[in-house]
């Protein structure tokens, strides 16, 4: 089982059920070394609460511990109660240059001492490989995978992608292992990458790989320990990292940061209070010390990315730790630069987040729900006819439209914007520091007039104003009433596109909040149409509501159909799993308002999505959308 519980661009919070144990990702994968211990898997589990660890059983058939883990198992002798992930010996391969065990004898080794997750024995693609190389090595390897996945029934299967630089090998790679049908999919052959500081071509390979792969599978970083990397390759959609950096950098006196690397004795102080720091001089610091602290920052980095996950922060956190170095930052302009890059990312951000907008710099300006609302905008908004145009060169809150007059704000980021989308996010809930100039983040004379020219034919007359106020000094300017109806006719338009406002009609009533002069609630006569969610201004539509937008929207628009077998659930305002749907519109996203359809177009739910229309259709565990009417 691998279920979507949480999300932010291509990261997700899962559980991940491993034989009778389940995982929380993303997560860390701990380095175990059965003779050398610096800390122990008990202390790993009690201390850092660690929930997976990962454990090399070629360096196990070798060790000290091999009789004895042989007989008793790994669980027993690593008192470890928990998934254990064992590693082949293909890392041993290319550090050492030679192991000396056949891909049938590793898989047997690692049922044997009772592997929760066992790897093949893939082939390492090494960075001086040309592409017949790297071709000829990628195909004994999927062999390998695919003879592995005969024998290996009981547990999880890793399948390691392989192609080495070669972007179309990487491809094809994760095509292939797919379709073997492997349950963990790791991106091998890339420490050398990072040995080499080369983020750019760990992006690249990363984003290979997700974007040709099953949505429905974890993803594993192999050999990715340093948690600088965690947030951006998390951003990507890697799901699972290991480490045995925390005690090889100890043995070195090496001092992890989520900025980088220290020597311990080149420190004047411990620029850390952790338990294994506190009350500490550098000269204090002994072995074990350093790697309960690399442990401590190990942990306490996923913390905080999975929490930035739940809030949709992570673009936020991301934009703070890549500046830790210049490559890893050149890395991050390089991905948000790459448009096949960022329209994938985009099907995978959520419409809305609990959290705002925050403006970090100037790469904030290319993340994805910045190019989705210039989309939105362009491809679904038109304005009132007949009304006289006011365009604000500033962002004026404030600014409301009537029956005769029309607002249009400057926003820093998304340009020229229509006053009564003004309440939905991200336009609500976008923040950018008053001493950033507007003109530096968006070209405010290049968005007016291209805001004129395409839409001059809806209005008598434009007013050009620096500040709202300055309506003031307009002899033709009505302030009241505010036209709260032209706000719900663009906030359908801008949820579900051209057309949805037509549900408007009728004997319509609004219901205003008295605290905030906001938009609350639509009624048609005595019967509501939906609400306006206060958090982030979109339209939650009741019965009537989804009635009408069913009627208003072509099909497929905003529908998720079910399997006949959900219909009688879903009518009972039970959720719609995975693993029922057969079919979703492409242009919903996650966190959307979607209609529940069967086979034959009957409308039988409403709910939030929380998958995008390709998981749904790769997903067989968990819920797509979770319903909030269902009808019968």
């Amino acid at each position: 089982m691998f279920e979507i519980k949480s999300r932010d661009a291509c990261a997700r919070i899962c559980d991940w059920k491993i034989g009778k144990y389940k995982v929380k990702t993303p997560n860390i994968a701990i380095v175990v070394n059965p003779d050398k211990q610096i800390v122990t898997p008990r202390e790993l589990k009690d201390i850092f609460g660690a929930e997976i660890i990962i454990t090399n059983a070629y360096i196990i058939r070798n060790s000290k511990k091999a009789k004895e883990i042989e007989k008793d198992g790994m669980h027993k002798v690593y008192d470890w109660d928990g998934p254990i992930y064992t590693d082949s010996g293909t890392f041993q391969m290319y550090s050492h240059g030679s192991v000396k065990i056949s891909p049938e004898e590793t898989i047997a080794y690692q049922k044997k001492i009772g592997s929760d997750i066992i790897t093949p024995l893939d082939l390492f693609t090494l960075p001086k490989d040309n592409s017949e190389i790297a071709e000829k090595k990628l195909a004994d390897t999927l062999s390998r995978i695919d003879d592995a996945r005969e024998s290996v029934t009981s547990q999880d299967l890793v399948g390691p992608v392989q192609g080495g630089r070669f972007m179309e090998l990487r491809a094809q790679a994760a095509q292939k292992v797919g379709k073997i049908g492997v349950d963990v999919f790791a991106i091998g052959g890339i420490v050398p990458l990072m040995e080499k500081y080369n983020f750019t071509k760990l992006i690249e390979t990363v984003m290979t790989v997700k974007m040709n792969m099953p949505l429905n599978k974890p993803v594993h970083a192999f050999g990715c320990g340093h948690p600088m990397l965690f947030s951006l390759l998390t951003l990507l959609g890697v799901d699972l990292f290991d480490s045995a950096a925390y005690a090889l950098y100890a043995e070195d006196r090496r001092y992890m940061t989520v900025n980088g690397t220290l020597k311990v004795d080149d420190i004047s102080e411990l620029p850390c209070n952790c338990p294994a720091c506190s009350g500490k001089k550098p000269t204090d610091m002994k072995m074990r010390d350093i790697a309960m602290h690399n442990l401590y920052v190990t942990f306490q980095e996923i913390k905080t990315i999975r929490q930035a996950i739940v809030d949709g922060t992570l673009f936020e956190l991301v934009e703070m730790r890549v500046r830790a170095h210049p490559a890893l930052f050149d890395a991050y302009l390089r991905l948000l630069a790459n448009e096949e890059y960022m329209g994938f990312m985009e099907k995978f951000d959520p419409m809305t987040k609990e959290r705002a907008f925050f403006y970090t710099g100037s790469v904030s300006l290319d993340r994805p729900a910045v190019a989705r609302v210039a989309k939105r905008l362009e491809e679904r908004y038109v304005p009132p006819k007949g009304r006289n145009g006011y365009i604000v060169r500033s962002f004026e809150r404030f600014a409301k439209s009537t029956k005769s007059s029309h607002f249009i704000v400057m926003d820093n980021i998304y340009g020229a914007v229509p006053s009564e989308l003004l309440n939905m996010y991200p336009f609500g809930q976008t923040i950018v520091p008053s001493s950033v100039s507007q003109n530096l983040l968006c070209n405010s004379e290049k968005a007016i007039n291209e805001y004129i020219s395409s839409y001059k034919s809806y209005y008598p007359k434009f007013h050009i104003l620096s500040k709202y106020k300055d309506t003031k000094e307009l002899a033709d300017f009505d302030k009241k009433p505010v036209d709260h109806i032209l706000e719900a006719r663009s906030i359908l338009m801008y949820q579900y596109g051209k057309g949805a406002e037509k549900i408007l009609t009728g004997d319509i009533k609004l219901e205003i909040s008295r605290k905030t002069g906001r938009l609350r609630r639509i009624y048609i006569g005595a019967e509501i149409l939906g609400t306006l969610r206060a958090e982030d201004g979109f339209f939650i539509p009741a019965g009537l509501g989804a009635e009408r937008l069913m009627e208003v929207l072509p099909k497929p628009a905003y529908r998720v159909v079910v399997s006949d077998d959900a219909v009688p659930f879903v009518r009972e305002g039970k959720s719609v799993f995975s693993k029922f749907v057969i079919n979703a519109d492409v242009d919903i996203r996650p966190y959307d308002e979607v209609l529940i359809v069967d086979s034959l177009d009957n409308l039988i739910g409403t709910g939030k999505c929380m998958l995008n229309p390709d998981e749904m259709m790769d997903f067989k565990e968990g819920v797509a959308v979770k319903t909030r009417l269902g009808f019968s």
